[in-house]
């Protein structure tokens, strides 16, 4: 028997690379006892943003393809802004700009909308996020320069896909 899948669409996945934008639906296990997402769930879709973009900035898995550099990308800080719940089977994009690029950090911008209409609207905003990744030595853990090649893609990206001023 073939049956339309539509009713329960994928828990992530990218809808544009160009700029990134990340679908996500919320999920039973996101939600606390009144039904929307708790708010430690925020934290881990912007962190899922934060490795998308690296990956995709790297050319492959961030996992993978950090240790060839010998660096790594801990989280420096973090700042969400919480607009909208986002209640069970709500679905959301992310779409990723880059903020100020430093020698060593970078700051990515993150603005998540809820999607309505089966995913053919955007719906209100639900939350802003700023993450800044550091990058770190993999052995001795002290902060290093951005690896060139990596600097140079999330300055080309963020070229090309400008932070959108909004009021």
């Amino acid at each position: 028997m073939t049956i339309p899948y539509t009713f329960f669409p994928a828990t992530e996945e990218i809808v544009s690379d160009e700029p990134l934008v990340i679908r996500r639906v919320v999920r039973w296990g996101d939600c606390d006892p009144a039904g929307v997402a708790y708010t430690p769930r925020f934290l881990d879709y912007v962190v899922t943003a934060h490795e998308v973009f690296i990956s995709m900035m790297l050319g492959g898995p961030i996992h993978l393809l950090k240790d060839g550099l010998s660096v790594d990308f801990p989280v420096r800080g973090v700042e969400i802004d919480f607009r909208a719940t986002l209640p069970l089977d709500a679905q959301f994009e992310m779409d990723v700009r880059v903020g100020e690029i430093r020698s060593r950090t970078f700051d990515l911008l993150i603005r998540a909308h809820r999607v309505e209409s089966g995913g053919k609207r955007r719906g209100p905003l639900a939350f802003t996020a700023r993450i800044t990744p550091v990058t770190v030595d993999r052995h001795s853990r002290a902060a290093v320069a951005l690896p060139e090649q990596l600097k140079s893609r999330v300055a080309a990206y963020a070229a090309a896909h400008p932070v959108k001023e909004t009021s």
